[in-house]
C-alpha cells in the first residue's frame, strides 16, 4: 500500500507512553470462611474466564429425563478452593478467572464496551450472537438479602427485572425465614416468582429426601405445582455420582407433581462449556436448556454488555454477575439473563397502588387493656412518588418522648398496614400514646402523613374501662319535625374518639336508619339534630339510641329512648301523562302540592325496572301556570330501555328539607330505530377495519349515525367515537384504525348509535371483530424547539411492532455536510407510554438549519425496521454569542472521551482552556487537562489512563480563560467510562523487506527493497494467522502478477492490493476508523496493517506499511518491515495521529485494515 520505500532509517526515536498495570489472568479469591445459613462453611471453587460462541439457543421446555442412562465417571474434586466472602451458603460457585496461567487471545464484545479473555485455542465457543434473549432479567434472592419491600421489587422492575428466583430450603434442615415475605412482595410488584433449593445430597435416598423437604416448603407457601422449580448444586462433595443422585431428586418431584425443574450450577461443572476442561453433569440427560448457568467475565458486568455477549446462549439462563447494584446502598444482587423466558415470561409489572395524591388514614385496633397492647393499622397509603417504607413513631406522655419507638409497618394482603405496639417495649407506660405516620417514598425522600393518640391500660377489664354518660331528648318541634338528642356527662377511661347517634321511625322497622354524629359543645356535651323529613318523612314514635366511640376504636352502647313526632308533611298528587311510544318519553305531573313551609323544589326520580337502579336521573320539575310541577322523561337519557319505569315525587321546602311524596309505575314503549352493522376490509397490513351500517331505518328521521369502538384489551381506555360517513347507495361506513387504540390487537367491539331529528340517541345493535397487524407503526413529532439553545424534543407515539419492540432508535443529522454529524439516539420511553429523544445542536456540530430525523426499531428478534421520518429547523443563536463545550466521542471500553469547545463567532476571545476530570467521591483521582486554541474549535482527549484507570461515571468541569481576563465555567456532568486493561500478547513473525534473499528482486517499477513493505507485512499477517510460512515474494508475486496495485506506474501497493491478497488466502480484511476502532480490532486479536506518514518510521513524501498486533493498555505491538531497530510497543493514539494521508494508502476510507481468520 506504500509509495516508495527508499530510506534506511539509521535509529529509533524513544516513545513515552504512561503504561497502567494489567489484568492477570489469574483470579485472585477470598480467604475468608464465613459461616453459611445453617452455620456451615462453603467451599467455592476457582473461578473461570471465559469465550463466547456461536451456537444458537433450542426452544425451551419443561425438562423430562430420559429413561436408562449411563452414569460417567467423575474425578475427584479439586483441592484448589476459596471460600466465599459472603455470608450465606446459598452463594454460587462463580467462574471468574481460571486456575492455571494461559496465554490470551481476547474477543471483543458486540455491544462494543467490554473485552474478555479466550481461555486458549482450544476451547469451545459459548458466546452466542444469534441467540434469542428475552428482554427482561431476572435476580435470586436468599435469607442474604433480608426484607425487600413491594417498593424495592417494583424500583428493580423498572430496571427491566422480571422475575426473581426464591431461595426456600437447603439440605433438610434449613427453610429461608424470609421466602413468603420475599415471594408476597414479589408478586404484588408484578414479577415472575420461581424457587430454588441448595442441595447437598451425595446419595439417591439423600437427593430424593431433599426434593421432598423442598416439596413441603412449596406446599407450605401455596405455590402452584407450575411454579419454576430450580435445583441449585454446587457443592464439591456432590460431584462423585452427580448424574444419578440428581436423576433420583427429579424423579420424586416428578412424582409429585412438580415437573417445571431447572438446575443451577457453574459452567465449570457442566461437561459442556466453554472451559478447556469439562466438568462432570451430563448436560444431555437433563438437556441443556433447562440449565441455568453461572459464569462472570468480569466482576461487575452490565445487563445491556451480558444481553451483547450471550454466554451459555445454548443454556436457558446465564447469571452474569453477584454484584448488580440495582438497589444502591441496600442490596447486592445475583442478576440474570433470560434466554428462553421460563424465568420472566410471566411478568406482569403491576401499577403502584401506593402512587397518587398524599393519604393516609390510621386507626386504632385491638386495643388489650389487660395485656397493654393495640394495633395500628394504616390504610389508603399513597404519596406522589410511592410509598417504599412505612414507619410509625409512637411514644407515651409519660417522660416527654424518652420511650420513642420508630416501628416500621407490614403491608397486609389487603393492602393495609400494621404495626403491633405493647407497652412493655414502652417502658410500661400507661395514659395517653401519640401515634404519628411518617412515608419513605421510592425517592427515599421522608413525608409526615399525620397522627393520632390512644389510651394505654395494664390489667384493666373492659368492664371497668367502660364509658358512661346520661342521654336526653330536647327541643321536639312538632311543627317542623325535628328533635335533639344530647349525650352529657361523659365519662370514659379510654377517651372519646366519637358519639354517634343512631335514629330511625317505628313505622317501618330500621328502613328510614340514619347514624348520625353528634357535635361537641362549649359544655362538654354532644348534641345532633334529628329530622323528620330525612327520615322519608315519617311522623310517630322515633326510637335514637347513643353510642360512644372511644380512642381504641371501640363502640360502646349508653342508653336510648323513645320520642313521638308529629308534625304536618307536606303532600302532592303524581300522575302520569302523554306516553309517547314513538318517541320513548311520558310526562311526570305533581299536582295539589300542600307544603306547610312552602316550596323550593319538585324534583322527580325516574329510573327502568330492568337493571336496578342503573339508570336512575334525578329531575326538576317545572312549575306551570295553573301551579302544577312537570318534567318530560326519556328513554334516551335512560340507555334506551322498555318496560316498567318508576318515578317518584320529591318536595324540597323553604328550610331546605326533603320530603318524599309518592310514586308511580308506568309503562315505557318506543318505536326505535333499526339497522344492520356489519365488518368489512379488515386489514393486517394496516392493522384497520371498516364498519358498515346498512338498512337504517329510523321513525324520527337520521340526524348523524355514530360507531363507538374500542379494544377489550384494558376495558374502555382506548374508546373512540367514529362519526360514519353516509355513501351513494345510503349506507355508512367509517374506517376503525388500531393506531387510534394505542394500537392494541386482539378482539375489538364496535357499538352502533342513531341520532334522530329530535336529537336522541338510540343504541342499536354491536359486534366483535378480531384485529391484526402485521406492520410496524409510529407517530414522530418535533416539540419543545428551542432557537436559543439549538435544541428540541423527539417525541414517538404509538410505538408498535408485530414482532414487538425492543429498542426506539432515531437517527438524526443536519442538512449541512452530508451525514457527517450523524447521530443515533436510542429514546426513552416515558410514563405514559411515549418514547422520547433530546436533540443537542452542539452534538451536531453546531449545524442549523434542517434536520432529519428518521424513526427505527430494534424488534424483540433483533432485527431492525424502519418506520418513519420527519424534518425540523433548527436556529442556534447562542452559539454566535457564547461559548459551547460539549462531550463527544465517548469509548468506555477504552476509557476516553472528548471535551470540545467552540468560540462563538461573536464572542469573546478564548486565550486557555482547562479541564478538570475525575470519578471518585473525593476527588482521589482529579486530573487537570489544558489546551491552547488553535482556532475556534479546541478538542481535548479525556483518558481514563490518567485517572487510574478507573471505571466509573466521570465528572467533567470546563475553564474558559478569556483574553479580556474573564474565566467561565461549565459542568458537563458525568460521562461513563469501563475501561478494560488487558494484555494481549502479540505474535512476532518476523520478516525484513532488506532481507538479501528478496531485497533486489525486482518487480514492475521497484524492487522489494524500496517498495515492499506491503507484501512484506502482509507475509508476517498471515503466517501469523495460518501457523505456516508465507514469504515476501510469495506474496508479491500475487499481486505483480493477479492485480493492478503492485508497482504498476508508481511504486508501492495501494488498499485495493491488501483486500485482495487478504481475500487470497482465505481471510478477512475490514477498513478500521480512529484508534478506538484500532483498539477494538487489537483488542479482538487481530492484526491491523498501518500506513503511516511522516514519523520516526519515514519521511515526506513517503509513507510505509507497518504490522500492528497485541494490545496492553492502549499500546500495540509494532512491527516496521524495513527496520527492526523500531519494533516495540507504541501508544495506538500516537499511531493514529501519523497516519498516512497519501490517496493511494486512503483509496478506501483510511489508511487502516484489520485481518483476520
Amino acid at each position: 500500500m506504500k509509495k516508495k520505500d527508499l530510506i534506511f532509517y539509521a535509529g529509533a526515536a524513544v516513545l513515552m507512553a504512561v503504561s497502567a498495570q494489567g489484568v492477570s489472568a489469574d483470579e485472585v479469591v477470598s480467604k475468608e470462611a464465613p459461616s453459611t445459613e445453617g452455620n456451615q462453611v462453603q467451599a467455592e471453587k476457582a473461578l473461570e474466564v471465559t469465550v463466547a460462541d456461536k451456537t444458537a439457543a433450542p426452544v425451551a421446555s419443561n425438562y423430562a429425563a430420559p429413561a436408562n442412562v449411563t452414569e460417567q465417571p467423575v474425578a475427584p474434586a479439586s483441592s484448589t478452593t476459596a471460600t466465599d466472602s459472603r455470608p450465606s451458603s446459598e452463594e454460587k460457585a462463580r467462574e471468574v478467572a481460571p486456575t492455571e496461567k494461559t496465554e490470551e487471545t481476547p474477543l471483543q464484545s458486540d455491544a462494543g464496551t467490554t473485552t474478555f479473555f479466550n481461555t486458549g485455542s482450544n476451547a469451545p465457543a459459548g458466546r452466542s450472537t444469534d441467540v434469542a434473549v428475552q428482554p427482561k432479567s431476572f435476580v435470586d434472592v436468599s435469607s442474604h438479602n433480608g426484607e425487600i419491600s413491594i417498593g424495592d421489587y417494583r424500583t428493580l422492575a423498572n430496571k427491566g427485572v422480571g422475575g426473581v428466583v426464591v431461595k426456600l430450603t437447603e439440605d433438610t434442615w434449613y427453610n429461608n425465614p424470609n421466602a413468603e415475605n420475599q415471594i408476597r412482595n414479589a408478586q404484588a410488584a408484578g414479577l415472575q416468582v420461581s424457587t430454588y433449593h441448595f442441595s447437598r445430597y451425595t446419595s439417591e435416598e439423600a437427593a430424593r429426601a431433599e426434593a421432598r423437604f423442598y416439596i413441603a416448603a412449596a406446599q407450605r407457601l401455596n405455590l402452584p405445582k407450575n411454579t419454576l422449580m430450580v435445583n441449585d448444586f454446587e457443592d464439591a462433595k456432590m460431584q462423585p455420582n452427580i448424574n444419578r443422585n440428581t436423576q433420583a431428586w427429579v424423579d420424586e418431584m416428578r412424582k409429585n407433581g412438580y415437573t417445571n425443574l431447572m438446575f443451577y450450577t457453574s459452567a465449570s461443572w457442566l461437561d459442556e462449556n466453554n472451559l478447556r476442561k469439562k466438568g462432570p453433569v451430563n448436560t444431555a440427560q437433563f438437556g441443556l436448556q433447562n440449565f441455568w448457568v453461572a459464569q462472570y467475565p468480569a466482576p461487575k458486568l452490565s445487563v445491556n454488555d451480558a444481553k451483547s455477549l450471550r454466554y451459555n446462549g445454548r443454556a436457558g439462563a446465564w447469571q452474569f454477575t453477584s454484584q448488580a447494584e440495582l438497589l444502591p446502598g441496600k442490596h447486592l444482587f445475583d442478576h440474570s439473563v433470560d434466554y428462553t423466558g421460563r424465568f420472566t415470561a410471566n411478568a406482569k409489572p403491576a401499577a403502584d397502588p401506593t402512587v397518587g395524591n398524599l393519604s393516609g388514614t390510621i386507626s386504632i385496633a385491638n386495643n388489650d387493656t389487660m395485656a397493654g397492647r393495640f394495633d395500628v393499622v394504616i390504610s389508603n397509603v399513597k404519596a406522589p412518588n410511592g410509598v417504599r417504607t412505612v414507619s410509625v413513631p409512637i411514644w407515651s406522655e409519660t417522660g416527654g418522648q424518652d420511650d420513642l419507638v420508630w416501628y416500621t409497618a407490614n403491608r397486609q394482603a389487603n393492602g393495609t398496614y400494621t404495626v403491633n405496639v405493647k407497652a412493655s417495649d414502652h417502658k410500661n407506660s400507661t395514659g395517653l400514646y401519640n401515634v404519628h405516620l411518617y412515608y419513605v417514598q421510592n425517592n427515599g425522600q421522608l413525608t409526615g402523613v399525620g397522627g393520632t393518640s390512644t389510651q394505654v391500660y395494664i390489667g384493666k377489664t373492659p368492664k371497668e374501662l367502660k364509658p358512661t354518660a346520661k342521654f336526653s331528648i330536647e327541643n321536639n318541634n312538632a311543627e317542623a319535625g325535628t328533635f335533639d338528642a344530647v349525650v352529657r356527662n361523659i365519662t370514659a377511661p379510654l377517651g372519646v374518639k366519637e358519639v354517634l347517634i343512631p335514629s330511625w321511625s317505628l313505622e317501618n322497622g330500621q328502613d328510614d336508619l340514619i347514624w348520625h354524629k353528634a357535635t361537641k359543645q362549649n359544655d362538654g356535651s354532644y348534641r345532633v339534630t334529628i329530622k323528620a323529613s330525612e327520615h322519608k318523612g315519617n311522623k310517630g314514635n322515633y326510637r335514637a339510641d347513643a353510642y360512644i366511640v372511644d380512642e381504641s376504636n371501640s363502640r360502646h352502647y349508653i342508653a336510648e329512648h323513645v320520642v313521638s313526632v308529629g308534625y304536618t308533611r307536606p303532600s302532592a298528587v303524581l300522575t302520569i301523562e302523554n306516553n309517547n311510544t314513538v318517541a320513548g318519553t311520558f310526562d311526570a305531573v305533581v299536582r295539589n302540592v300542600v307544603a306547610p313551609n312552602g316550596v323550593k323544589e319538585i324534583v322527580v326520580p325516574s329510573w327502568s325496572l330492568e337493571n336496578g337502579q342503573d339508570d336512575l336521573i334525578w329531575h326538576k320539575a317545572t312549575r306551570q301556570a295553573d301551579g302544577s310541577y312537570r318534567v318530560t322523561i326519556k328513554a334516551t337519557d335512560h340507555k334506551n330501555s322498555t318496560g316498567k319505569y318508576r318515578a317518584d315525587a320529591y318536595l324540597v321546602d323553604e328550610s331546605n328539607n326533603r320530603f318524599y311524596l309518592t310514586e308511580k309505575v308506568v309503562e315505557v314503549r318506543q318505536s326505535r330505530p333499526t339497522a344492520s352493522l356489519t365488518i368489512e376490509k379488515n386489514n393486517v397490513s394496516t392493522g384497520s377495519f371498516d364498519a358498515v351500517i346498512r338498512n337504517v331505518v329510523a321513525p324520527t328521521g337520521v340526524k348523524e349515525i355514530l360507531v363507538p369502538s374500542w379494544s377489550l384489551e384494558n376495558g374502555q381506555d382506548d374508546l373512540v367515537w367514529h362519526k360514519a360517513n353516509r355513501q351513494a347507495d345510503g349506507s355508512y361506513r367509517v374506517t376503525i384504525k388500531a393506531s387510534d387504540h394505542k394500537n392494541s390487537l386482539g378482539n375489538y367491539r364496535a357499538d352502533l348509535y342513531v341520532i334522530d331529528n329530535d336529537n336522541n340517541r338510540h343504541y342499536v345493535t354491536e359486534t366483535i371483530v378480531t384485529v391484526k397487524h402485521d406492520k410496524p407503526t409510529g407517530i414522530i413529532s418535533v416539540v419543545n424547539n428551542n432557537k436559543d439553545t439549538g435544541t428540541f424534543d423527539v417525541i414517538i407515539k404509538d410505538v408498535y411492532s408485530p414482532k414487538g419492540v425492543r429498542t426506539v432508535q432515531v437517527p438524526t443529522w443536519s442538512d449541512k455536510d452530508g451525514q457527517d454529524d450523524l447521530r443515533w439516539y436510542e429514546a426513552t420511553r416515558q410514563a405514559n407510554g411515549d418514547y422520547k429523544v433530546s436533540v443537542k445542536a452542539s452534538d451536531h456540530k453546531n449545524s442549523t438549519g434542517k434536520y432529519h430525523v428518521h424513526l427505527y426499531y430494534i424488534q424483540n428478534d433483533g432485527s431492525r425496521v424502519g418506520v418513519g421520518t420527519t424534518t425540523t429547523e433548527v436556529e442556534f443563536r447562542n452559539a454566535m454569542t457564547k461559548t459551547q463545550a460539549t462531550i463527544k466521542n465517548v469509548n468506555a471500553t477504552n476509557g476516553t472521551y472528548t471535551v470540545a469547545v467552540d468560540q462563538a463567532p461573536q464572542g469573546r476571545q478564548i486565550k486557555n482552556i482547562r479541564v478538570a476530570a475525575w470519578s471518585k467521591a473525593h476527588q482521589e483521582n482529579l486530573y487537570w487537562y489544558s489546551a491552547t486554541p488553535t482556532g475556534v474549535h479546541t478538542e481535548i482527549t479525556v483518558s481514563a489512563n490518567n485517572h487510574g484507570n478507573e471505571a466509573g461515571n466521570y465528572t467533567t468541569h470546563v475553564y474558559v480563560d478569556y483574553k479580556d481576563g474573564g474565566v467561565e465555567g461549565f459542568n458537563l456532568g458525568q460521562t461513563a467510562l469501563s475501561p478494560r486493561n488487558q494484555k494481549v500478547n502479540p505474535q512476532t513473525t518476523y520478516y525484513s523487506q532488506r532481507d538479501p534473499r528478496w531485497a533486489g528482486k525486482w518487480y514492475g517499477v521497484s524492487n522489494v527493497d524500496q517498495s515492499g513493505c506491503v507484501p512484506t507485512s502482509l507475509a508476517m499477517t498471515f503466517t501469523d494467522i495460518l501457523g505456516r510460512t508465507i514469504l515476501p515474494t510469495t506474496v508479491a508475486d500475487y499481486l505483480y502478477n493477479n492485480t493492478d496495485s503492485f508497482n504498476k506506474g508508481e511504486a508501492g501497493t495501494d488498499a485495493d492490493g491488501i483486500v485482495s491478497a487478504t481475500r487470497n488466502w482465505g481471510l478477512k480484511s475490514q477498513l478500521v476508523n480512529g484508534a478506538g476502532g484500532i483498539a477494538e480490532a487489537l483488542m479482538a486479536g487481530k492484526h491491523v496493517l498501518a500506513a503511516v506518514g511522516n514519523s520516526q518510521f519515514t519521511s515526506d513524501p513517503y509513507t510505509h506499511e507497518l504490522v500492528l498486533h497485541g494490545y496492553d493498555n492502549g499500546r500495540t505491538y509494532v512491527r516496521d518491515p524495513y527496520n527492526s531497530g523500531n519494533n516495540g510497543w507504541y501508544s495506538i493514539n500516537y499511531l493514529h495521529s501519523i497516519k498516512s494521508k497519501d490517496p493511494m494508502d486512503n483509496k478506501l476510507g483510511a489508511p487502516f485494515f484489520s485481518i483476520f481468520a
